[in-house]
């Protein structure tokens, strides 16, 4: 006879993550849909945030929409894929190009968007913000991050804890003496600024850029970046706690050579993984799982599988439980490329096969960004070339959880 006992034991074998009934986890939600409305020009360079209940945000660069080359643009959506409201102009300024932009969203789903823009700040390109309520009615007007306006501040990240105290940063060239160097801006939720601005790299020699950002629910962060050292390019990271304060030293992520482009997602619990694109030799895509306290957890691993091409510009999103998923560009799609995924436990065990993410594969599917809610339903957006019917556009993939639900089968009598 089959008893209760049986039943706690099949919870207890339960990944750790929520309990759904209806779509297999993992699956599409849905077919694949366009985020742009406007599709004149080019849409392109989008990236998306969600909230803890799956409600998220897409931004992206549209070209000549706000009258002036490149402005920066959104969409929110609701978890259940619904768009809320039209399309919206975020940057108030609209002299010259205002483009690459990044997305952050609280539990609660007020939102931060930052960007570049050219001229903006009296010095070639600057770093801007905007902050929004969980409506998408603007919070203040948009703000400049960078204190420091000489040469060029580029490439900015951002991320948001549970309540909303964010953290912005950005490559600064020659402000550390040295060509490129990484810099950062902290803010409470009210948006005012936490302290000055701070240079997140200790090493200097050659050239600091292309950073990401993540951030635990209670605000404790880590910044990792590509510098130049020996060479070549390697990842290096710096863990901060919520105060600002460095924890420990920067540290040396990858254990080849020739790295770039990483991306970083935390955990509620400050558990972190980060992903990158390797170089040579062994092209494709990397990551290493860390603990809160900056250890690594096991050796570095491979994230795609199809490796005839490599994978490129990699980009990752965990759930609350350190679940995560990664997704990237690669040529296999078709003799283009197209966007790819791979799903993984928290323990960095591999969740099935990789997945290819667009389901349109003319010409080319690259530059993906993806989001996950607190349960790991998740949501990958992308540039596409021509299915919108004029040149680049903006489409999505939502997904159900990023860890699948499988409880034994039982009877209690």
């Amino acid at each position: 006879m089959r008893s209760t006992g049986l039943l706690l034991v099949a919870l207890l074998l339960v990944p750790r993550t929520g309990i759904t009934q209806g779509t297999p986890p993992g699956a599409p939600l849905g077919p694949e849909f366009r985020v742009n409305t406007n599709t004149a020009d080019i849409q392109s360079i989008p990236a998306v945030a969600s909230d803890s209940s799956g409600n998220f945000v897409v931004v992206w660069q549209s070209g000549f929409q706000d009258g002036s080359n490149y402005g920066v643009f959104g969409q929110r959506y609701a978890s259940s894929g619904a768009p809320i409201g039209p399309e919206f102009p975020i940057n108030t300024y609209t002299t010259s190009a205002q483009f690459f932009p990044a997305v952050a969203s609280d539990s609660s789903g007020n939102f931060v968007v930052v960007w570049n823009s050219y001229g903006q700040d009296g010095s070639s390109y600057g770093v801007f913000g905007q902050r929004y309520t969980s409506t998408g009615a603007p919070l203040g007007p948009e703000f400049r991050v960078n204190t420091y306006t000489t040469n060029y501040q580029l490439f900015p990240a951002v991320a948001s804890d549970s309540s909303g105290n964010f953290v912005v940063a950005w490559s600064s060239h020659t402000q550390d003496g040295s060509n490129d160097g990484v810099f950062g801006q902290r803010y409470a939720s009210s948006g005012a600024p936490l302290g000055p601005e701070f240079r997140v790299n200790t090493y200097t020699t050659g050239g600091q850029g292309d950073p990401a950002v993540g951030s635990d629910s209670a605000g404790n962060f880590v910044v990792v970046w590509q510098g130049a050292f020996g060479g070549l390019n390697n990842i290096f990271g710096q863990r901060f706690a919520s105060n600002g304060a460095p924890l420990g030293s920067e540290f040396r992520l990858n254990t080849t050579y020739d790295e770039f482009v990483p991306a970083v997602s935390s955990d509620s619990s400050g558990n972190f993984v980060v992903v990158w694109q390797r170089g040579s030799p062994g092209a494709g895509v990397f990551g290493q799982l860390f603990a809160n306290n900056g250890a690594p957890l096991g050796p570095e691993f491979r994230v795609n599988t199809y490796t005839t091409y490599g994978g490129f510009r990699p980009a990752v999103a965990s759930d609350s439980f350190g679940n995560f998923g990664v997704v990237w560009y690669s040529f296999q799609d078709d003799f283009s490329y197209g966007v790819f995924g791979q799903r993984f436990a928290s323990n960095g065990a591999p969740l099935g096969p990789e997945f290819r993410v667009n389901t349109y594969t003319p010409y080319n599917q690259w530059a993906p960004s993806v989001a996950s809610d607190s349960a790991g339903n998740f949501v990958v957006v992308w540039q596409s070339y021509y299915q919108d019917g004029s040149s680049y556009g903006v489409f999505g993939q939502r997904y159900g959880q990023i860890v699948p639900v499988e409880l034994m089968h039982w009877t209690i009598e």
